[in-house]
């Protein structure tokens, strides 16, 4: 996995739910119908923030990043949001919290999800972020904002590095 993230951001404020903002429910039974078995990342990718802002997916550039409040991914631990962010390009989400199954969800799909306080306060939609996994360190490049997270264990990034938990292991979903 790379340890130097670049990308620009998109921010979402407000309680984003994984069955309604983050990716409508509804869409994971249509697209199993559609695709007669479960569906792929890229195949939620086009629904991914559609219910805030149905551009987004088409305009989101392959490793930008979604910032977000407290409690990132509210709701049920349904998978198809994070699959939806991951499908879509995302490179990683940046908020102020997360749901410990967004989380959780988000890391075994191999979507890395940061928690960074003020990260929202200090961003703004089309800002440039520099994310250093290394160091712990993310920076907004437009402001020169900067601070830390928890830096990742070696195990998460093993993971994260081979697309999700299944991927290292080499099983399906």
């Amino acid at each position: 996995m790379e340890m130097q993230l670049h990308g620009n951001a998109w921010c979402f404020g407000g309680l984003l739910d994984v069955d309604w903002e983050i990716c409508p429910r509804r869409v994971k039974e249509e697209l199993r119908q559609l695709r007669g078995g479960e569906p792929s990342d890229e195949d939620f990718g086009p629904y991914c923030m559609s219910m805030v802002d149905p551009t987004f997916a088409e305009r989101v550039q392959q490793g930008d990043f979604l910032v977000g409040e407290e409690g990132f991914g509210y709701g049920h631990d349904h998978h198809h949001a994070c699959q939806s962010i991951k499908g879509c390009g995302v490179g990683a989400v940046l908020c102020e919290s997360s749901t410990t199954y967004f989380l959780r969800n988000s890391l075994n799909l191999g979507l890395l999800v940061l928690e960074v306080p003020g990260i929202f306060a200090a961003t703004s939609t089309g800002d440039a972020i520099h994310i250093d996994l290394e160091n712990g360190t993310v920076t907004n490049a437009t402001t020169s904002w900067q601070a830390e997270f928890t830096k990742l264990p070696d195990f998460l990034l093993e993971i994260l590095a081979a697309g999700g938990v299944n991927n290292l292991l080499g099983k399906d979903r």
